[in-house]
């Protein structure tokens, strides 16, 4: 098992959600997705940085690849965050 990082988000807004479409995976790949969140400066000291990752999605390209989607919502009513996203993976 090994991991790698796949995205980065500078900045979400309060209650703002964000998706992201990640493709190129060989197709026995199994994957996981993880978040790290940032709290950036607001207006409220709880909850600092308080997110919600999702991962639903699975897509098989024509070229034998997979791709996948997961979304990102920032649930701090007040604060923003930046987020990145790395994703664990194996093969089968």
């Amino acid at each position: 098992m090994a991991a790698a990082a796949v995205y980065s988000w500078g900045y979400i807004a309060p209650g703002a959600s964000v998706s992201v479409y990640v493709h190129g995976f060989p197709h026995n790949w199994a994957t996981v997705f993880s978040a790290v969140v940032y709290p950036l400066q607001g207006d409220a000291y709880y909850p600092l940085g308080y997110v919600s990752l999702t991962q639903t999605e699975v897509f098989m390209a024509s070229d034998g690849t997979t791709a996948r989607k997961a979304w990102v919502q920032n649930l701090a009513p007040f604060n923003p965050c930046a987020v990145d996203l790395s994703f664990l993976f194996d093969s089968f």
